[in-house]
């Protein structure tokens, strides 16, 4: 378990907290995550909760940590199912309609859109019920009052962070500027257009590095430069090809004219590429090992390590810079 001396005084804590949270949402069985939780030092006290389709296949899921000193609580969520359809196709690649997010937070301007399949997600999150009290994750939040609230996940995950966030922001404060509340997204694509972004973005320190992502990733990139996802791995000699090419290229055919955007809060993770990967498929391979969970928990923790004392407010003053060790 952390000291206090730790997590009060060092960044690091923060992210590779956050990340490992990330990554245990996404266990199996979903009943083993409260003693994973615990080990970090940290409580889960609402859920573990998600949504079956028809076959009992989990399609969505969260939980809520707590850590009693400081008192803060983290929603986590977890990222795409790679089992589920509904996942896949309702929301992370529903991309080709928006929804306005003053669905979720009454005061956002009616410029302030976010992606269907976002939306969808969203809603899927929404309607979890804790299986002891039945209450959903506003309901437990509005009711514990946290000291300090942040929210959390990878991939799908990561994607649904930023509008989580906005949505608990109205729901418990009023849908303004907060001191109390932060998020680390990994690995997230793009969830809305430039007009929710700046919304989003005015809601907490616009300077806080939230947004964690591997430069090797290609999801960061969806769904507002196919250029970068073309070329990302051409400095290693791996040129995109079939199928990913027309998979990708028909995406953003669809995203085309809603202007999707990433927020503001970058905070690159110097990407390794992998030379080990030997597949028929090495583009692809190649992008699903660098999007992968436990390949962001390496970065994370190359990058902020645990020697690291750089005292830093981490609700946003400033920020340590990674370090160099493990590149």
């Amino acid at each position: 378990m952390a000291s206090r001396a730790e997590t009060t005084s060092n960044f690091g804590y923060y992210p590779r907290t956050m990340i490992n949270l990330s990554v245990i949402a996404y266990s199996d069985p979903m009943s083993s995550i409260p003693a994973q939780v615990e080990a970090l030092g940290l409580e889960v006290v609402w859920g573990p909760a998600e949504l079956v389709d028809g076959l009992g296949v989990s399609y969505s899921r969260a939980y809520i940590a707590h850590r009693s000193d400081p008192d803060e609580y983290t929603v986590v969520i977890r990222g795409t199912n790679p089992e589920s359809w509904l996942s896949w196709t309702q929301e992370d690649f529903d991309i080709g309609t928006t929804v306005p997010f003053s669905t979720y937070a009454a005061n956002a301007p009616a410029d302030a859109l976010i992606a269907a399949g976002t939306a969808n997600g969203m809603n899927d999150l929404l309607s979890l019920a804790d299986p002891t009290t039945g209450q959903s994750i506003v309901q437990y939040l509005q009711q514990a009052d946290p000291g300090y609230l942040y929210v959390t996940g990878h991939s799908l995950g990561g994607t649904l962070t930023p509008p989580m966030f906005g949505y608990l922001n109205y729901a418990l404060y009023g849908g303004g500027f907060v001191h109390n509340m932060a998020l680390f997204s990994f690995a997230g694509l793009t969830a809305g257009n430039a007009g929710f972004n700046t919304y989003f973005n005015g809601l907490f320190n616009p300077e806080f590095p939230w947004r964690y992502h591997n430069t090797l990733d290609i999801a960061p990139f969806m769904w507002w430069s196919l250029a970068d996802i073309q070329n990302i791995y051409a400095p290693y000699s791996l040129s995109w090809g079939w199928p990913e090419d027309e998979w990708l290229t028909d995406k953003f055919n669809q995203a085309a004219g809603i202007g999707y955007a990433q927020p503001l809060g970058d905070q690159a993770l110097n990407g390794v590429f992998n030379t080990s990967i030997l597949d028929d498929y090495l583009w692809t391979a190649q992008a699903v090992y660098q999007h992968h969970g436990t390949t962001y928990q390496a970065l994370v923790n190359a990058a902020f390590p645990v020697t690291d004392k750089t005292l830093v407010n981490f609700r946003g003053i400033r920020q340590p810079q990674p370090a160099a060790a493990g590149y």
